[in-house]
Parts: structure tokens; C-alpha cells; sequence
């Protein structure tokens, strides 16, 4: 009897192990934002526990935990393992990404926010045309930017200083002022030409100027000549109302929620045992 008392308790204790272990494996378990994931190749370093980029020139995210693109198509938000069709010709390895703030969760939800922080090709005119060459990608979380690595560089994308000369007035860094002092060309500094030497010297023989010359009439316009229009420019330091280049805010309702335990069925089966026995 001992014997069999003995195996029916370990028979039993297996039995209760394997469909615990079984209800282990089908419960999903939920990837926590801080987590780390795989980094796609386009992608500019990982930093830990972030989970979402966003691409300004496309108006997409990815996200990491799902590998999946997710756009705004007629109305919706739509969600693929590959880039739209539409943009295909798109070269991602290439491109300018903006890697959000670990508390984010789901951002398309506030796309108005990240479309006014960063428009399309605003990396263009606040980096690639103020003198801060290389850059690839803008971290929130750490709010810098993220430059090419030395021997990656060829694939930067070119870089003038066209709005230092034109006295666009953007609010930059610290970060961003000493990449401009590093990156300054020397030719920039000074826009005064130099003297030629090679001119051609002044004839002081030459025939006297015609002292009965009729006079010019300096009231007259030029026949020939077209009056060019004054070029406008744009002063504005920012876009859509918003300072460019500054982290978003992560108000309460965008950061990520956390998961909420399930309720088991033994305490649901106890409270009814006890319901009943109360009864009797």
C-alpha cells in the first residue's frame, strides 16, 4: 500500500508540473519597453530601451518589438513588415531617423506632435546647411545628435554653411555650436577677395576725356536692363510653431502603461466554495 501510495504521489506531482510548465509556454509574454531588440541595418546604433524611430522624410514609425513599419493610409494606420509600396525607391540606409523616448508607447496615436517637432527634411536646413556635417540620426533620450562613424562617413549626406552665411537664426546646442566651430571651413571666415596683382595698369597717356560729351540723362531707364526683384527669405527659427530639434514632451498618457497581471481561477473557484458552503 505504501508502494502504491508513493507512486500515486509522484505520478500526481509529474502530471502537476507538466500542465504548469505547459501554462507557462502559452501565456505571451509581454516585452517590457526597456527591454533590448534587434536593430535593423538602416538603423544608427541601438540605445537601450528605446523601442520606436520615427522617419521625418516618410511620416512613418517602426517599431522594434514587432518589426513592423506603421503608416497613415487613407485615414488609417496601417501596419507591414516592409516599407509602402509608394516608397520604395526610398533609400533607408541613408536616411535621417529619430530614435524616441523610451516612454513613449504607440506614438502614431500623437503623429501631431511628431510632425510638428520634426517636419519633413528639417535635418536639412538645421545640420546639412549650418555646418554640422555627418549626421545620421537625433536621440531624444539622450538630446543629440547621432553622427556617422569615421569609416562610415562616405555615406553622410553633403554639408554647406549657406545658413551661417545668410544669418538663419536657429536656436542650436551647445552640442550643435561646437560641431559649427570644429566644422568651419576657413574660406567662410572672411568674405573679402583678395587683391590681384595681375591687374592691368592704368594708361596715364591715354586720350583726354570729351569735355563737350553730351551728359547723361540719369532720369531715363535702361532699355536692356530688367529690375530684379528683392529676394524674400524666411527668418524663422523653427517650423509649424515648434522648435526644431528639441526632444517631445512625454506627457502621462504617452508613456508606456504597464502590463496588468491576469487574475487566476483558483481564487474564482475558492470564493464559490466558500459561497456554498456558507449556504448549507
Amino acid at each position: 500500500m505504501k508502494i502504491r501510495r508513493t507512486f500515486s504521489m509522484a505520478v500526481v506531482l509529474v502530471l502537476a508540473a507538466s500542465m504548469f510548465t505547459g501554462c507557462m509556454m502559452m501565456t505571451p509574454v509581454r516585452t517590457a519597453s526597456t527591454g533590448s531588440y534587434e536593430n535593423p541595418q538602416w538603423a544608427p546604433p541601438y540605445y537601450s530601451g528605446a523601442r520606436y524611430y520615427y522617419l521625418p522624410d516618410l511620416e512613418l514609425y517602426y517599431d522594434l518589438s514587432t518589426r513592423d513599419y506603421i503608416y497613415l493610409m487613407d485615414g488609417q494606420w496601417n501596419f507591414s513588415p516592409n516599407v509602402p509600396a509608394m516608397y520604395r525607391n526610398y533609400e533607408l540606409d541613408n536616411c535621417f531617423c529619430v530614435v524616441m523616448d523610451v516612454n513613449v508607447y504607440k506614438p502614431w496615436l500623437h503623429h501631431q506632435y511628431y510632425i510638428s517637432h520634426y517636419p519633413r527634411y528639417y535635418y536639412r536646413d538645421y545640420y546639412d546647411h549650418s555646418n554640422i556635417p555627418y549626421v545620421r540620426a537625433y536621440n531624444e533620450n539622450l538630446q543629440k545628435a547621432i553622427y556617422w562613424n569615421q569609416n562610415e562617413r562616405q555615406r553622410a549626406r553633403p554639408y554647406d554653411d549657406v545658413n551661417l552665411r545668410d544669418n538663419r537664426r536657429f536656436k542650436y546646442s551647445k552640442d550643435d555650436r561646437k560641431e559649427q566651430k570644429v566644422w568651419t571651413r576657413p574660406e567662410t571666415k572672411t568674405n573679402s577677395r583678395p587683391a590681384n596683382n595681375n591687374a592691368r595698369p592704368v594708361d596715364t597717356n591715354s586720350r583726354p576725356a570729351n569735355n563737350n560729351a553730351r551728359p547723361v540723362d540719369t532720369n531715363t531707364r535702361p532699355t536692356n536692363t530688367r529690375e530684379e526683384a528683392p529676394e524674400v527669405r524666411n527668418n524663422r527659427t523653427n517650423y509649424y510653431g515648434r522648435t526644431i530639434g528639441t526632444s517631445v514632451k512625454v506627457t502621462k498618457e504617452m508613456k508606456d502603461k504597464p502590463a496588468t497581471p491576469a487574475r487566476t481561477t483558483t481564487t474564482t473557484t475558492t470564493r464559490k466554495t466558500r459561497a456554498t458552503s456558507s449556504d448549507r
